[in-house]
Formats: structure tokens, sequence, C-alpha cells
């Protein structure tokens, strides 16, 4: 029997466990990789205005009592601005769902079913954003959906805000179908701040194509990471870019570091608390470490 304490009980866990729960399973909305992140709960307005500099030029000499002058210069134009979009995602559990499945069972599938959908809305976003962005590209151009478009990038290279603190979660209960209705929503968004930091590598999306069909290898990537270089895009703390591929990418690279007989070494997870980082980091390679994902874009920007 379902009673009004254990629907308290529900939603209260929910309201508790949304947030950690969407900041575990989403991979971009990390300061690891998105350094410049703004949190706007508390402000007005729907969007924020991220700062950036020219390119510096190294210092002159100058002589004593002479001005030092100024060639770099702060900017918050218009086009590095990150507009909030709603996202939203439901969950309906029936009188019957609680009453007979259990307590723990309803909440997981729950928990998930909301987590987990803004979650993975958000990724999709943020990729998306830095896809259009990118111009520079490695790898076979395509705009097919056949071929997806995994990106390089420093953690520089794009910005995030977020209001109300995270994923929001409400419920009400309908008479009529007897459903307890729980909807769970988020305010986010993305810009790309420097998009000369990020490099595109369009590559087929099929599972199983070998590395020297898929139209990007370990070269691409060396390649992807050179490009950054030359802009002085800064590094993770460890020294290394961000590679996010998708699996048919990691399946090609895979194989072909196995047949060069060789390895990639996954780096240390000690100081990474995000679930997302301990499932989709698969290794380190030619100045990038490698994450999974299934939420980029396919090449026709979708």
């Amino acid at each position: 029997m379902t009673t009004s304490t254990t629907v308290t009980e529900l939603y209260n866990d929910l309201v508790a466990d949304l947030v950690p729960y969407f900041m575990n399973a989403t991979l971009l909305p990390n300061s690891a990789l998105i350094r410049n992140s703004i949190n706007m709960v508390g402000q007005t307005g729907n969007a924020v205005r991220f700062p950036t500099t020219n390119a510096y030029t190294n210092a002159i000499t100058v002589a004593e009592g002479d001005p030092i002058g100024s060639t770099s210069n702060l900017d918050t134009g218009p086009e590095i601005q990150a507009t909030l979009v709603k996202k939203g995602v439901g969950s309906n559990v029936t009188l019957e769902a609680l009453s007979d499945g259990g307590y723990d069972l309803v909440y997981r599938a729950t928990l998930q079913r909301l987590g987990g959908g803004l979650a993975q809305a958000s990724d999709v976003a943020g990729f998306l954003t830095a896809a259009t962005a990118f111009t520079a590209e490695v790898g076979t151009a395509s705009s097919a959906d056949t071929s997806t478009n995994n990106v390089i990038m420093s953690p520089d290279a794009l910005g995030y805000a977020v209001k109300d603190d995270g994923p929001l979660v409400e419920t009400w209960y309908d008479v009529n179908t007897q459903t307890h209705q729980f909807r769970g929503s988020i305010r986010d968004g993305y810009v790309a701040i420097r998009p000369e930091f990020g490099v595109k590598m369009t590559a087929l999306n099929t599972i199983g194509t070998a590395f020297g069909s898929i139209g990007a290898d370990i070269s691409s990537v060396a390649l992807g990471t050179t490009t950054l270089r030359v802009q002085n895009a800064p590094t993770l703390d460890n020294g290394n870019y961000i590679a996010v591929i998708d699996p048919a990418m990691e399946y090609a690279i895979n194989e072909q570091v196995s047949l060069a007989g060789g390895s990639a070494a996954v780096g240390s997870l000690s100081d990474i608390g995000n679930r997302a980082f301990y499932d989709g980091l698969v290794g380190q390679a030619v100045g990038c470490a490698f994450f999974r994902s299934n939420n980029l874009p396919s090449a026709d920007l979708t």
C-alpha cells in the first residue's frame, strides 16, 4: 500500500541526490574539462558573457621611466555569450509500481531516468557547441550522419553557465490516473570562448571499422595536438589536451596501438571524482587524454 509518507520520502531523496547524480553522469560540466564555468544562481537574466583576451605578445624591453603600454585587451563581446537553455525530462510512477516494485527499485529507476536524461542532454548540447564552433579539422571531412565529429580541445576552449544550483525536481499526483509524476529540469548553456583552441576529428562512426578505413587515426590526433600547440592553447594540469572520441574511434585507435605493439597508459584517477571521467577515460597518447562519449554529434551536426 502506497502512503503519502512514502511519496514524500521518494521526493526528498530525489531532491537530495539529483544534483550529485547529474554531476557524476556528465562529462563536460566539470572544472577539469571546462575551466571557464559560471554559476548564475541568484543572478538575473538568462545569459552571461565570458571575458577573453586577444593573443598575448612578448614583453618588451622598457627603459627606466618609459611607459609599458598595453597590447593585450580583455574583451566581453556579445559573441562570447552563453545563453541558458531549459532542458526537462519526466518520469511517471504509477500507484501500482510504487506499491509493488519496492521503494529502492523505484527510487533508483526514477533517479536514473531524471538525472541521466538531463546529463545526456547537457553533454549533447556542449559537444554540439564545440563541433559547430571549431573550424580546424583533422581526419576526413564529412557532413553525413555516418561520421562523427570527435573533438580535441583545450580546457580553455569552452565556457559553461548554469542556474538554480543545477537540476531541479518537482512532483504532483494525478488522481485520475493514480500516477505520481516527477519532472526534472536544468537551465544551462555553453559557448566557445576560444574556437581556435579546439579541433574536430571527423571519422566514420560504424563500430568495428578498422583504423585504415575509418578516416582518422593516431596521427590525426597528433596533428590536432600540434594544431593546438601552435595556438599556445593551455593544456590540462598533466600537460595533455582533451580528446573526446566515440566508441568507433576508440576501437580503431586501440586496434592501431595494439598492432604497433604498444599500449595506451591509463592516467591516474585519484584526483577525479566524476563517475563519467572514471567510465570515460580510456588512455593517454600523443599529448592527449582520451575520453569516450556517446554524446558527440554526427558530422551533419545532429
